[in-house]
């Protein structure tokens, strides 16, 4: 995987194996709003412990519907990232020191951005980055250290439906 930035693409790492289907098995969470009944999810990676399931259960308090936690199954159909759960843990999020929670899952959601949970947001007003996965173009983020993470989230997903598909006001 790469990301671009300031005119260049550079490596990017991420843990990923091929899957039966046709595409990758990642460590990750995924999790999607609903904008004019259409999936758009975020793709979480990270290491284990890095608070990827504890993000996801944040976004969901703000209304988001999980597609995966911690494994995610991504494949391209039609020019377009898609990411379903392993069928294993479908409707599964992990809370650390509890245990297996229930969750409203969808079976599937188009990948609108990629959340890098390993590597902090340093920079007030970063340059817009990019990562490349399946050949498919995706906005590049990393977790910002601090500030109402989860809602950023909410409305940069919003906006990236909106942006990129037409699919409603953010």
């Amino acid at each position: 995987m790469r990301r671009r930035t300031a005119r260049r693409w550079v490596r990017v790492s991420w843990s990923a194996c091929r899957s039966e289907l046709g595409g990758v098995h990642v460590h990750a969470s995924t999790v999607a709003f609903l904008q004019e009944d259409q999936p758009f999810a975020i793709v979480l990676s990270g290491a284990s412990g890095s608070g990827k399931s504890s993000l996801a259960l944040e976004l969901l308090a703000l209304g988001a519907r999980l597609v995966s936690d911690d494994q995610t199954l991504l494949s391209v159909e039609a020019g377009q990232l898609v990411a379903t759960a392993p069928d294993p843990i479908r409707g599964l999020i992990e809370w650390r020191g509890v245990g297996l929670l229930p969750a409203a899952a969808l079976d599937r959601a188009l990948v609108v951005a990629w959340m890098d949970m390993d590597s902090p947001a340093t920079d007030r007003l970063p340059d817009p980055a990019w990562t490349e996965v399946l050949g498919v173009r995706l906005p590049y983020l990393r977790k910002p250290a601090s500030g109402p993470v989860a809602a950023g989230i909410k409305q940069y997903i919003l906006g990236q439906a909106w942006k990129t598909h037409g699919a409603g006001p953010a």
